[in-house]
């Protein structure tokens, strides 16, 4: 059955001010990153949820999904009519997964995450549960009978065989988003180090793909996990990861073995800090599928049959000899030569 609510992304207002959830969103894929990054998944945004985890199996059927409304507060968060809603309208997103369409296994299962950057205080008479940067997690079968109950009469009979799924996460996100920008950016450079060049690179690119999707409308309102346009797929972030590694790995390269590549590529050395910038640069337009011509440039290289090549000199040598047989291109030829050698290393990395 599909769903409608409001997270269904149907008008202008959907489309726009969510950038503590994307943030947050990030921020839990690299905590997460380890543990997933040979999965297959895919992440949705505004789509049932805030934002939403979804694991596959080998028949990509969905096997699990973690869900995440994520509300950012300038204050503790207690036991109240507001929190109530919240709680309710997080147990009804479990409801709506296991209704929606979209194939899963006999044994599927989900964890609906309440995530907030703010102490969650759970207290009945002289019974208190914190959820704060001390102990920044607790599954609903993990607190008191007290609370426990308490949560169980803030619910209704439709909604409370879900409760069991309710989990509660404290993030350390603050409610300034350049500041949460700079934190993904240190996250970033403490998982990958220096094998990724730009690190404040790498955090925009990964959320402009978050973006893409957020800003994109369900048809008619419907909610729907099989709407592969909601989806970030695992494959998709495997290459913008793919580009973003490789590029640091060209740049060592081009900076070792210089001098090879000069030869082979015709660059006067007057060129080779102008070739430098454009061979930079053409990594981060292979991340932007909206650059046709370096999309064209760099599947034209991958096409090329290296089979009879020994070396990298000689592979090289016969993409140029191809490339200039066979290609017209509007850049100018540092620009060529430097989207050229880009291309090469980075399908030699993918292959």
């Amino acid at each position: 059955m599909a769903t409608k609510n409001k997270y269904s992304n149907s008008g202008v207002d959907g489309a726009g001010g969510y950038e503590f959830q994307k943030h947050c969103a990030l921020y839990i894929f690299l905590e997460k990153y380890e543990d997933i990054k040979d999965s297959k998944y895919f992440i949705c945004l505004e789509h049932h949820e805030d934002f939403l985890f979804c694991y596959l199996d080998e028949s990509e059927l969905l096997k699990n999904i973690d869900t995440y409304q994520a509300k950012k507060s300038s204050k503790n968060w207690t036991l109240n009519n507001d929190f109530k809603d919240i709680i309710k309208k997080i147990l009804q997103v479990g409801i709506d997964l296991k209704n929606d369409a979209t194939s899963k296994t006999n044994n599927y299962i989900h964890n609906l995450h309440f995530l907030t950057n703010q102490k969650i205080i759970l207290k009945d008479k002289h019974i208190t549960n914190t959820i704060s940067d001390r102990d920044t997690k607790k599954r609903y079968s993990d607190l008191s009978h007290e609370i426990k109950q308490k949560l169980l009469n803030y619910t209704d009979n439709n909604i409370q065989n879900e409760i069991n799924n309710l989990v509660f996460l404290y993030i350390d996100l603050v409610n300034s988003p350049n500041s949460n920008f700079e934190r993904l950016i240190g996250k970033f450079n403490l998982l990958f180090g220096d094998t990724i060049l730009d690190h404040k690179a790498s955090v925009e690119t990964l959320l402009s793909l978050f973006r893409d999707v957020e800003n994109t409308l369900n048809q008619g309102t419907i909610v729907k996990l099989m709407d592969s346009s909601k989806r970030v797929e695992s494959g998709k972030i495997n290459q913008a990861l793919s580009v973003l590694t490789t590029q640091q790995k060209a740049f060592n390269e081009w900076r070792e073995q210089k001098n090879k590549y000069a030869e082979l590529l015709k660059i006067p050395i007057s060129e080779h800090s102008n070739f430098e910038f454009e061979f930079k640069n053409a990594f981060d337009y292979f991340k932007d599928l909206e650059q046709v011509e370096h999309q064209k440039i760099k599947n034209f290289v991958k096409d090329i049959d290296l089979l009879d090549c020994f070396t990298l000199e000689s592979g090289l040598k016969k993409v140029i000899e191809e490339f200039e047989y066979t290609y017209n291109t509007q850049f100018n030829d540092i620009s060529t030569k430097a989207i050229i050698l880009a291309s090469f290393i980075q399908t030699r990395e993918e292959n």
